[in-house]
């Protein structure tokens, strides 16, 4: 049976944020997310570029994308993702300043 989630913690921005937040908790969807503000990748791209598993990338992409911060493109074969949220983005750049 579907669990119901009371309104208020659907429309609770404070909620959506530690959602959002929660999915940046782990250091491969960081990554991720710091390889995406450098340009639009593509997962095998980006599974070369950061030495994750295939599998794993297109699961953190799947976490990402529902949780808003990144979005899909198709391109014939392959699915290119770039983030969306200029907001996340401006936090990212402030968070991994001095990495890499």
């Amino acid at each position: 049976m579907k669990k119901i989630k009371p309104r208020f913690l659907v429309d609770d921005p404070y909620v959506r944020i530690a959602r959002r937040l929660k999915c940046l908790a782990h250091p491969g969807r960081l990554r991720l997310m710091a390889e995406l503000m450098r340009h639009e990748c593509c997962v095998g791209e980006m599974q070369k570029r950061v030495s994750l598993s295939q599998p794993h990338v297109s699961q953190s992409l799947k976490l990402l994308k529902e949780a808003g911060l990144v979005a899909g493109r198709r391109e014939r074969r392959r699915v290119c993702y770039a983030i969306v949220d200029p907001a996340i983005l401006r936090a990212l750049t402030i968070l991994l300043k001095g990495v890499d």
